[in-house]
């Protein structure tokens, strides 16, 4: 709790320090300063907030990180078979699409491959 404590004493002095910039004319100095410390002070209730969290808060929180997780990466890989597919349907339809990954993965890493560049950067005939 002392680390709380401390916490609520620097919120504290930020909100007078910007009081006291409060006083000055509006220049452009002035602004950044009192920007930077709405910075800190935000920065410091969201320390605050993470020591008062509870362990039911704290893995509601965790596991709401793990579902946007796998909602990124289930996107980028449909992202990525739409395009391998599309090439295949297009330029290679003889071909699967592991080979057309592995094709695209020899690209990347700047290997020959059998598929030209062009039809890298545009799958579209």
């Amino acid at each position: 709790m002392k680390k709380i404590e401390k916490l609520k004493k620097q919120l504290v002095k930020n909100l007078i320090e910007i009081k006291q910039l409060e006083t000055f004319r509006k220049v452009k100095l002035v602004n950044e300063l009192v920007r930077n410390l709405f910075a800190e002070q935000s920065e410091l209730n969201r320390e605050i907030s993470k020591l008062n969290a509870t362990k039911e808060q704290k893995e509601k929180t965790r596991e709401e990180r793990r579902k946007i997780a796998n909602k990124n990466r289930s996107e980028k890989m449909k992202r990525g078979f739409r395009y391998f597919r599309a090439i295949q349907e297009n330029f290679f339809p003889e071909k699967s699409v592991k080979e057309i990954r592995s094709a695209f993965s020899k690209h990347r890493h700047g290997l020959e491959s059998n598929i030209s560049d062009i039809i890298w950067r545009n799958p579209s005939p």
